[in-house]
Order: structure tokens, then C-alpha cells, then sequence
């Protein structure tokens, strides 16, 4: 297994721990990136799926998951409900070998099982969390011990085949996928979409179109019509202010599309999810 080291004498400093429950109702998260903050999750329970860089892996209990900072990534559950982690968020990584903030990168794989160590590995974690939970001198003073060690430790289990097992032609359409899903309030083109990926843009278009059955520009679409209809059933904003916030300036343009992509104009698609809502309202 690899020798891992920190570059400074002060180890990485544990931001915050959480513990998610299997037992909640799955929520959706959207694509994201922590610009000053790396990240460790560790599966207990559950199966989903993670995107990290365009990269995805089949997800499922005893995987560690490794976010580097500025990393765009994604996890998704196979379910209705959500998949248990623990996750930890990581500041002032500096690790011999590697830019600051960074702990793998694509050949070495973004995802690392644990195999036979669950038991030990769940356990530490768990006392890790519980330690952050009690926020004394004493639990800080563990915490300082515990978690560098867990970190060094999580980084010598090798990946596994599906690190090796990655088609490029997915790898692409899921950068372009996450590029559009993180930048769909601006004008998109193709040349741009090739700018910012360093990549021919009608070949992008290809390979996007071929792997997801939509073109870039139908995929900006339903990103801003989706974020619509999050906007309509959860805020009190008009639809002129909505249209606005997902990115177009003529109303009657985005009422259009709206009402093509959905089936139902705004405002009525808006009522017939409040009136669904009726005699639910405290569950």
C-alpha cells in the first residue's frame, strides 16, 4: 500500500462531521463544489450513485469517498430514501505529493473500499462523530488525534475495478452534464461549452447527445425548468421573478417553454401541486 504524509507539521483541521440517516426521505442535491473544503464520506448503509469530475462509481455500504477541494461532485440515491454516511469536512490538507486541498485523482480512484475492515472503519467514524458532537477541550483534544489518523488511514485502501472500468465517452457527457447543471442561468453555445472544457464542441455535442439522448441546449433546458418547478412549489416568487431567476428575461418565452417541457403553464402547474397537497400538509 502507498505511504501517505502531511506536508506541514499542522495536520488538517475536522471542519464538521454528519451523520445522515437511511432513514429519511431522500432529498435531491444539486451538482456542487466547496472551493476551501475537502471532503471524507464513509457508506454504512445504502447504494446510489457518485459523480465526482465526470467519474461515476456505483456506490454501496463500506466505500469511502474521496472529494478533493474545487471538485464538482454529485451522490444520488438508488432509493427513495437517503444513503447513510458519515461525512467530514476537511480544511488545511497538505499532502506530500499533492496540491493543497487535493488527496486523489481519477487514475487512482475517487472511490475506496474498505472490504473486510467495515466494522473498524464504522467504528472510528462513529466515535469521531460523536466527539464532534460534544465540542469540549477533551473531545478536541481526541478529535486532533482520531481524525488525521482516519484520514491517513482511509488513503491506503486501493480502488477496486470500478476505478478502472470508466468509459471516456460517460466521462465526458458527465463533465458537460455538471458544467451545464452548474452555469444554467448564463447563455450557453457550443463554442463556449468548448472553452471551458478544452474540448472540440461539435465533438462534445456528439458524444453528449449519443450518451444522454439530449443535446447540450436541450439539457440547459431542463436544468432551468427544473429548477422552475422547485421555485413554483417551494417560494412564494411570481413567475416573472422565476423566470428571471433561472435565466430568461422574456416571460413569455420562458411561459412557452415551460409549458412545453411540463405540460401545464406555470402558475397552473403551481396550483395543482398545492391543491395535490391537501389534507398532507403535516406529514
Amino acid at each position: 500500500m502507498s505511504e501517505y504524509s502531511f506536508r506541514s507539521l499542522a495536520p488538517p483541521r475536522l471542519l464538521y462531521a454528519t451523520r445522515q440517516a437511511i432513514v429519511n426521505p431522500k432529498v435531491q442535491r444539486p451538482i456542487h463544489r466547496h472551493e476551501d473544503v475537502s471532503e471524507l464520506l464513509f457508506v454504512y448503509q445504502g447504494e446510489g450513485t457518485y459523480i465526482v469530475d465526470g467519474y461515476s462509481y456505483e456506490i454501496r455500504p463500506g466505500d469511502l469517498l474521496l472529494y478533493n477541494q474545487g471538485g464538482l461532485h454529485e451522490v444520488a440515491s438508488a432509493t427513495a430514501h437517503e444513503i447513510g454516511t458519515f461525512c467530514f469536512g476537511i480544511a488545511g490538507l497538505a499532502l506530500s505529493g499533492y496540491a493543497d486541498g487535493q488527496m486523489a485523482d481519477a487514475q487512482e480512484g475517487f472511490v475506496r473500499p474498505v472490504g473486510t475492515h467495515y466494522s473498524e472503519i464504522y467504528a472510528l467514524c462513529k466515535l469521531i462523530y460523536e466527539q464532534m458532537e460534544l465540542d469540549t477541550q477533551q473531545a478536541r483534544a481526541i478529535l486532533s488525534q482520531l481524525f488525521p489518523g482516519l484520514l491517513l488511514l482511509a488513503l491506503t485502501f486501493p480502488s477496486d475495478h470500478r476505478s478502472q472500468e470508466q468509459n471516456t465517452d460517460v466521462v465526458l457527457a458527465n463533465r458537460i452534464r455538471q458544467h451545464i447543471a452548474t452555469h444554467f442561468t448564463d447563455p450557453l453555445t457550443l463554442e463556449g461549452l468548448g472553452r471551458a472544457l478544452n474540448i472540440s464542441p461539435y465533438y462534445a455535442a456528439h458524444v453528449f447527445k449519443n450518451i444522454t439522448g439530449f443535446s447540450p441546449i436541450q439539457y440547459m433546458i431542463r436544468c432551468r425548468i427544473g429548477e422552475a418547478q422547485n421555485l413554483l412549489i417551494s417560494t412564494g416568487y411570481s413567475a416573472t421573478q422565476i423566470a428571471a431567476l433561472v435565466g430568461y428575461s422574456s416571460m413569455n418565452h420562458f411561459n412557452a417553454i415551460f409549458t412545453k417541457t411540463v405540460g401545464l403553464p406555470p402558475i397552473r402547474y403551481r396550483k395543482q401541486y398545492l391543491e395535490s397537497l391537501q389534507g398532507k400538509k403535516g406529514q
